[in-house]
């Protein structure tokens, strides 16, 4: 993905769920816009796409220790709440 579709993406993705992290983490609400990541919901390694639909904000910890994991990222970067998903 380009620099430039990036900041596009990372804008819609702001707009439509927040600047916040998507996992829920114990520090969500305390990142900028440009320290968050776009995170794949289905990494592409696990045949996941681009698109907007797979992507979601995410804190470089959360993001990082998720890997190509279709799992959540681990327990101790998550608050007990983690937007409808459960470990």
């Amino acid at each position: 993905m380009n620099p430039k579709k990036k900041k596009r993406i990372k804008a819609e993705l702001a707009s439509d769920y927040g600047v916040r992290c998507w996992w829920n983490c114990s520090v969500a609400d305390q990142f900028s816009f440009e320290q968050l990541t776009i995170d794949h919901l289905r990494p592409t390694s696990k045949g996941g796409s681009d698109s907007p639909e797979n992507l979601r904000l995410a804190c470089k910890q959360c993001n990082q220790s998720r890997g190509d994991s279709l799992s959540p990222p681990q327990q101790r970067y998550r608050s007990s709440s983690l937007n409808g998903y459960s470990s």
